[in-house]
């Protein structure tokens, strides 16, 4: 079954617990901590696999979650980290992250065969006691908790990728053309609209191949969703050489046209419309305008039809019929020249771009330092953002006394043990818990305490 859109949940694996534990051996006095930290949480990595055009390995099944890591161990073991998860999707997938809101953002768009993303995150393990020994915490009594893991909803788009698209009115001959030049088996019959997913074929040549699709069949108003409109329009749009249909026997059976030279050029401009309505990149792709069905007619009349199409200002870049083996080899090869042409093209220019700058801004939210947080005062509470004071606040043990104190240190120095003694009655929250508690307790910092512990952390 074709599909060209999901929805999933994905999930990383949680990060496993660090561990309290003390060295106890016979004749070895004053052993310390020795608990090892958790393992990391596995993450979810998406691959652009070219064994899949498809999908529908994501209709019925939802939701992925990555392996948890494991709780550390007594003699400084740290604990295993969970397996990732590969999901397989085909080469030109969209993924988007669905909001709160319902709107949606693009993570990444997978164009090349076998790239990959990391798109949800395995969470952190937990730091066990050993880690907090410092010179003035030389017994530390407390670990982390493992980090949870990212969770995310997807929204899955596909846009298939090929060399050439096959467009054009519906029954004219798209089909055939692709199983004639190609070993794809699509479903040829005598009647509109017999394609209704697109069908891929690699089509080989002289020791080189290239992929062509082909795509259901449009009709006037497409763009605006009549027909098949908008569920294979978009298909089109990664394709990177247009091949453009048009069938004399459709233009046979057009009674309005006076001609069949003006038949095809009225079937050309319609379709031509409906794509500069869907896309503006579309009008600018590589396009070839191939007249099908060529058997009907005798040479002399095929020569006096292109000889009227270029009074009307259109010029096909070739005839054939399927019917015809040496007109198949001719368009496969010709075909290839034009792939081989246009990629070259766009290799080129992939050349030229320049890199994008990467610039760091200090105190951003997602940066990785305790110190880089953002602060939204509001008339009940105090809230604090940023990504590494927030990760320490979720991995705190409260049951445990001393990872509260370690928190409060942490808390005290980078500034918000300040904002609270401002701001008596708001509640102080950090990502999505209250801390107001930790911090009203009048019990003060030693003052010999140096910032290891700061720095530790960041």
């Amino acid at each position: 079954m074709f599909t060209d859109s999901a929805t999933i949940l994905v999930r990383g694996g949680n990060g496993g617990n660090g561990t309290v534990a003390w060295r106890r051996e016979k004749y070895v006095a004053m052993g310390g901590p020795n608990g090892g930290d958790g393992g990391n949480g596995g993450s979810v990595i998406f691959r652009a696999s070219p064994h899949t055009d498809t999908l529908s390995d994501y209709h019925s099944k939802k939701k992925f979650q990555a392996e948890n890591g494991k709780a550390g161990g007594g003699d400084n073991m740290h604990g295993r980290s969970g397996e990732n998860v590969e999901l397989l999707v085909p080469p030109g997938t969209l993924i988007y992250e669905i909001l709160p809101d319902g709107s949606k953002t693009l993570l990444i768009d997978l164009d090349i065969t076998d790239a990959q993303a990391l798109v949800c995150k395995g969470g952190r393990g937990g730091f066990g006691n050993a880690h907090f020994v410092s010179s003035v915490r030389q017994s530390p009594d407390f670990a982390e908790l493992g980090e949870e893991g990212e969770v995310k909803q997807l929204f899955l788009e596909l846009k298939l990728v090929a060399d050439v698209g096959i467009i054009g009115y519906p029954s004219v001959g798209k089909s055939s053309i692709i199983a004639a030049i190609s070993a794809a088996k699509p479903k040829i019959a005598a009647y509109e609209f017999t394609t209704l997913v697109p069908n891929l074929g690699v089509v080989e040549y002289n020791k080189r191949s290239y992929v062509v699709c082909d795509v259901p069949g449009l009709i006037e108003g497409a763009a605006d969703g009549k027909g098949l409109g908008h569920t294979f329009l978009k298909h089109i749009e990664r394709c990177r050489v247009l091949l453009h249909v048009l069938s004399i026997e459709r233009a046979v059976q057009n009674t309005e046209a006076q001609t069949i030279a003006e038949a095809l050029l009225h079937d050309y401009n319609v379709i031509r419309k409906e794509l500069e309505k869907y896309s503006p990149v579309l009008p600018f792709k590589h396009e070839c305008i191939y007249i099908n069905k060529t058997d009907i007619l005798t040479s002399e009349e095929l020569d006096d039809l292109l000889t009227q199409l270029g009074s009307l200002g259109l010029v096909a870049w070739n005839t054939g019929s399927t019917f015809n083996r040496d007109a198949m080899n001719t368009l496969k090869k010709e075909l290839l020249t034009v792939v081989l042409t246009e990629r070259e093209r766009v290799a080129a220019e992939v050349l030229t771009e320049e890199p994008e700058e990467v610039v760091l801004t200090p105190g951003d939210e997602v940066a990785g330092t305790v110190r880089d947080y953002r602060v939204d005062i509001t008339e009940e509470r105090v809230t604090i953002i940023g990504k590494r004071i927030e990760q320490i606040v979720s991995m705190t043990n409260f049951t445990q006394p001393g990872a509260v104190a370690r928190l409060k240190d942490v808390l005290e120095r980078i500034g918000i043990a300040t904002l609270q003694r401002r701001n008596p009655r708001k509640a102080i929250i950090i990502g999505t818990t209250n801390v107001t508690n930790i911090l009203s307790d009048e019990e003060l910092l030693d003052e010999n305490e140096d910032e290891d512990g700061v720095n530790m952390e960041s």
